[in-house]
C-alpha cells in the first residue's frame, strides 16, 4: 500500500490531472481517496486499485485490473440514477487502474451507521430499503447484476432538506454482472464471490446468480440495519454460510411491521422469494409509518459489534427485470410474531430500543 508521502500518497498527481488531498477509506481491494481535479476545479473521489505486499496467485493483479473496470463500466451504464454513486471515469496510472466518482460530502456508509450511532427504526430502514430496490431494479431492467448489497455499500448523506440520511447511494459495483456480456467472469479463491453474511443460498451453492440474489442481500442488509446484526451471523465466515444454507433466520426482535418483508425477502427459494413489485409495497406501508425522519441523535442503544462490523479502517469513499417467479406472501414463519393482520407484526413482536443520543468501502 502506498505511504502518505508526495510521491505516494497525500499530494500525488494521478493521471497527470488528480491531486490526492486525504484517505476516505480503505478496504481489501486499495483505498478511496478525496482528490482535486485540476482541469475542472473540483473535488472527486478516487478509488485506489493496490496489490498486496504479501504473495499473491499470478492471476490476481489482472483479476484487480478486471473488477475496476467492470466497476466502472457498470456504475456509468447506471449514470444519473439517483440512488448510484456516479463515476466519471476509470484511468490508468503505473500500471493500476483508478476510478474517480462523484464525491459525496459528509456521507457515511450504512454500516458505520449501526456501528457508530445505534440501529435504525423500522421507517428509517424501510426509506434506504426503498432507494435500494430503485437503484437494484434500475440495473435489473439493463442486465446488471450488483451481487454484493451490503451495509458497507450502501452511502448515506444529507439533502437540502437537512435530513442526514436522506440521500441514499449505493456503490461498488466491483463484482456487478452482466450475464449476456462477453466481459471476462471474476473469480474467487473459495468460488463463491460475495459476502458470506449477505450472500443467497443459491449463490452459495454455487448457482448462478440472479436478480432474485440481489433481492436476499438487500433483505439480510435491511435486517442488519434494524436488528444490528446479519440473519445468519455467525462465529466464522464458514459457520455463517451453514446457518445460511441450513437454518432459518434469527427471528427478529425490533423490526415490527417490517418483519413481513424481511421474511419474504430471505426465503431461501428464489422462485418464492418477494418480488420487487411486492417489496416495494410492503416498504412503502412501513415507510410512510413513519412520518418525517428522525434528526440526528436517534437510534437505539448500538448493539454489540458482530460478524462484519467491527471498526471500519476508514470513512466512507465513495438477468431478467425482476428475478424469477418471485410472487410469494410474507407469512409468518416460526419465531415471527403471529395473529397479526396482513403486512403487520403483532405489537409484542417488539420494534426498537431504548432512544440513545450516539456517540469505508
Amino acid at each position: 500500500m502506498a505511504g502518505d508521502t508526495p510521491e505516494q500518497g497525500q499530494g500525488r498527481i494521478i493521471n497527470g490531472r488528480y491531486r490526492l488531498l486525504r484517505t476516505l477509506g480503505a478496504g481489501g481491494m486499495g483505498r478511496v481517496w478525496l482528490a482535486y481535479d485540476e482541469e475542472l476545479a473540483c473535488e472527486v473521489s478516487m478509488k485506489e486499485i493496490s496489490l498486496p505486499d504479501v504473495p499473491m496467485d499470478a492471476a490476481e493483479p489482472a483479476q484487480r485490473i478486471a473488477r475496476a473496470r467492470s466497476e466502472a463500466r457498470h456504475a456509468a451504464r447506471l449514470r444519473g440514477h439517483p440512488h448510484v454513486a456516479t463515476v466519471h471515469d476509470v484511468v490508468l496510472h503505473d500500471g493500476l487502474p483508478w476510478i474517480v466518482m462523484e464525491y459525496v460530502p459528509d456521507a457515511i456508509d450504512l454500516q458505520a451507521v449501526i456501528r457508530q450511532r445505534g440501529l435504525l427504526t423500522p421507517e428509517q430502514v424501510a426509506r434506504i430499503g426503498l432507494a435500494v430496490l430503485d437503484a437494484l431494479t434500475a440495473g435489473h431492467r439493463i442486465g446488471i447484476l450488483h451481487r454484493d448489497v451490503k451495509p458497507a455499500n450502501i452511502l448515506l448523506a444529507a439533502d437540502a432538506s437537512g435530513d442526514p440520511y436522506a440521500r441514499v447511494l449505493l456503490t461498488d459495483y466491483g463484482i456487478a454482472l452482466q450475464p449476456e456480456s462477453r466481459e471476462p467472469r471474476l473469480t474467487a479463491t473459495a468460488g463463491i464471490l460475495g459476502t458470506p453474511g449477505y450472500l443467497a443460498p443459491e449463490r452459495a451453492r454455487g448457482e448462478p446468480p440472479t436478480p432474485a440474489a440481489d433481492m436476499f442481500s438487500l433483505g439480510a442488509t435491511l435486517y442488519a440495519a434494524v436488528e444490528g446484526r446479519g440473519p445468519f451471523d455467525r462465529h466464522g465466515e464458514y459457520a455463517t454460510l451453514t446457518a445460511l444454507l441450513g437454518e432459518e433466520p434469527t427471528p427478529p426482535a425490533r423490526a415490527g411491521e417490517l418483519a413481513p418483508v424481511l421474511h419474504g425477502l430471505l426465503i431461501k427459494d428464489p422462485v418464492r422469494r418477494l418480488s420487487p413489485e411486492a417489496v416495494a409495497r410492503g416498504l412503502e406501508r412501513v415507510a410512510d409509518a413513519g412520518g418525517a425522519s428522525t434528526p440526528p441523535g436517534w437510534g437505539a442503544t448500538p448493539a454489540a459489534a458482530p460478524e462484519g462490523f467491527g471498526p471500519a479502517p476508514g470513512g466512507p469513499g465513495g438477468g431478467g427485470p425482476s428475478g424469477p417467479g418471485g410472487h410469494a406472501t410474507a407469512g409468518t414463519p416460526p419465531g415471527y410474531a403471529a395473529s397479526a393482520p396482513p403486512g403487520h407484526v403483532a405489537a409484542a413482536q417488539g420494534s426498537g430500543g431504548t432512544p440513545h443520543t450516539p456517540g469505508a468501502p
